[in-house]
């Protein structure tokens, strides 16, 4: 006991003066002094004369006092790391002594491995880079497939390849090891990669579309595992990548932008997979397209496809429609004849091959001539019921086009004077309605511009059909109101009663209108004319008849019941308001009525009129409300 007081006092006096380790006389064995964990070592004193009693060990010690130890002369670690052995004691030679050794832990956890397939039945095993693969000397790979065992040394790259026959899942196994030591290694690290069939030479183009602006659209197969890039050249230089990538398999599509769209590219897919492994694909060239306006024509030209060995058309499209196809891979223009003019269209060629579409970019031209539209043929003037004249124009036969102008010219029938009226754009109808068409006839001229500028010759003059009425007649001009013949006139009598009734008066240019109907007091007239071919009608204006209210009234009657002549009565046509008084020779009434249908018997208050002359004042409206007097005198007779 006292020897123990006495080596807890000496390590007592020694803190704060030098490390424990440092106060020597002490001596052991470890055994071992180095493995893998967990790690059990093994103590052994050597001192002559120890105390066994008063033997402490402590198996972590980091300085300064004296830490919690034990008598144990085995210990654990379960943890990686350099430990340091504390021995203190006593012995008969000396009082207090202590020993220190170091025991180093090494770590087993297992490496972070990724494995990735790549083409042709290559697989790439990466180690992640980290403290764990950092501490081993060298990494081990068995590929599990008996073809032995592969190293990857300390400081080379984390990443190895090997490559597999066949297909399906395989099994790797990786660990890392230590040189030397009583720790081979750590614990190893399964993993399984799919091999599948991937064939970097299966990357295709299929198309290359080239778009306005010189951006090209390239479509292509892309290979599961790998990475395609677009490469380009132009000429006869060496391709160069786009930057344009994409890791997706299947069809796919990359859109280069900024090139010269007169120009004609290569193009290449350069298939990589993550083993470093690349293919290039077929070649695709662009088709390069060119239009020229001539006169009545489009002229195309596009570029020669450079590969003739499958080569199997052009074809040349019009507005999206296939107008014309080549099979001959030197025939490179095209003359498209079927234009109009002002029209503006859209050209592309499409190239293709066994392997490759390649469409050109869309290029539109406008077509143009030079020549004049032909003379309009067919056109009427015609008077409406609100005294206007209406013009109707049909394009003419060749040259016309979707865009054009009508230019409408209008002189006072018998000037000869033309004045441009009007200039229509693309509207062939037009209503004049400055004419005074009761008061004189107007002839029109006609031309036709269309969209290239280039104008026909006007047509002859077509006038409007002037209606007089001149004493007992109505006569109208001849000049022919639309650009056929004449063929016939009609004189269309118009009234409220029922509809117009026209009679055919052939060629004739005047008519003696018959006023004695009695049913109609006012009406008017208008002429029809119909042109020889049959394909136009115009009319004139309308002239307006009127019948004046008509009466009529005996000079005598005799009212002596005989039956003739009894009674003194108003007859008349055209009113619709009647008032009759009568008088006898001393200004007094002897009889009124507001009933044209009744008479004067010849009685006064029931007694017979003496003989002699009455005086009659007839008062009426007509069917327009137009008011008539009408008087006179009669005689009585018995």
């Amino acid at each position: 006991m006292f020897g123990l007081f006495l080596l807890t006092g000496l390590l007592i006096s020694l803190e704060g003066q030098a490390q424990l380790c440092e106060l020597g006389g002490g001596g052991f064995i470890v055994t071992p002094t180095e493995g893998c964990a967990p790690l059990t070592v093994v103590v052994e004193d050597t001192v002559k004369g120890s105390n066994p009693s008063l033997l402490q060990w402590a198996y972590n010690y980091q300085g300064g006092n004296l830490p919690a130890s034990t008598r144990s002369l085995t210990h654990t670690y379960t943890k990686p790391g350099t430990y340091t052995i504390l021995q203190a004691g006593s012995s008969t030679i000396n009082a207090g002594f202590t020993a220190c050794k170091q025991v180093k832990v090494l770590d087993t956890t297992p490496l972070t491995i990724q494995a990735t397939a790549c083409a042709d039945g290559k697989v790439k095993l990466t180690v992640v880079d980290d403290s764990i693969a950092r501490q081993y000397d060298q990494i081990e790979v068995d590929w599990r497939d008996g073809s032995g065992v592969q190293y990857i040394n300390k400081g080379q790259p984390l990443e190895t390849e090997h490559t597999y026959t066949g297909t399906g899942p395989r099994q790797i196994r990786a660990r890392g090891v230590y040189f030397g030591g009583g720790c081979n290694g750590g614990r190893s690290s399964d993993i399984t990669v799919n091999l599948v069939d991937t064939k970097l030479n299966q990357s295709a183009i299929s198309q290359v579309e080239s778009r306005i602006g010189g951006n090209v659209a390239v479509t292509y197969t892309g290979v599961k595992g790998a990475e395609s890039e677009v490469m380009v050249k132009s000429g006869g230089g060496a391709y160069e990548g786009t930057g344009f990538k994409s890791s997706s398999d299947g069809s796919q599509q990359m859109v280069v932008p900024s090139l010269d769209p007169n120009q004609v590219y290569s193009f290449q897919i350069k298939t990589t997979d993550i083993c470093g492994n690349s293919k290039e694909s077929n070649q695709a060239w662009t088709t390069s397209l060119t239009a020229t306006p001539q006169n009545q024509r489009n002229i195309l030209n596009w570029s020669k496809y450079p590969v003739t060995a499958g080569f199997t058309e052009y074809q040349v499209l019009r507005n999206g429609s296939v107008i014309k196809t080549y099979n001959k891979v030197d025939s490179l223009s095209f003359a498209d004849t079927n234009v109009q003019c002002g029209e503006t269209y859209r050209y592309q060629v499409i190239t293709r091959t066994a392997q490759v579409v390649s469409i050109s970019a869309p290029i539109e031209v406008t077509a143009v001539s030079n020549e004049s539209p032909a003379p309009i043929t067919q056109a009427f003037v015609s008077v409406e019921q609100n005294g206007s004249v209406s013009i109707l124009v049909l394009p003419p036969a060749t040259g016309a086009t979707t865009s054009y102008k009508v230019i409408i010219e209008r002189a006072e029938s018998g000037s000869g004077a033309f004045q441009e009226l009007v200039a229509l754009t693309n509207s062939n109808r037009y209503t004049d309605a400055t004419a005074k068409t009761s008061e004189r006839s107007y002839c029109y001229r006609i031309t036709y511009e269309n969209a290239c500028g280039n104008r026909s010759t006007p047509t002859e003059p077509i006038c409007t059909v002037w209606l007089q009425h001149t004493g007992t007649l109505i006569r109208w001009t001849g000049d022919k109101p639309f650009t056929d013949q004449v063929g016939n006139y009609f004189v269309v009598k118009i009234s409220d009663s029922g509809p117009a009734q026209g009679i055919d008066v052939g060629t004739n240019t005047s008519y003696n209108p018959q006023l004695d109907s009695p049913d109609e007091q006012e009406y008017n007239y208008q002429v029809r004319v119909h042109s020889r071919n049959g394909s136009f009608i115009s009319y004139s204006n309308q002239v307006f008849f009127r019948q004046e209210a008509a009466l009529f009234l005996p000079d005598a009657f005799s009212p002596n019941g005989d039956g003739k002549n009894d009674v003194f009565q108003a007859k008349g046509i055209f009113f619709d308001s009647f008032q009759m008084l009568i008088y006898n020779r001393w200004g007094e009434v002897v009889y009124s009525s507001t009933d044209s249908s009744q008479g004067w018997d010849g009685l006064i208050n029931g007694e017979r009129a003496p003989e002699g002359n009455y005086i009659y004042r007839v008062e009426i409206k007509d069917s327009t409300s137009k008011p008539f007097v009408k008087s006179g005198s009669f005689l009585l007779l018995r």
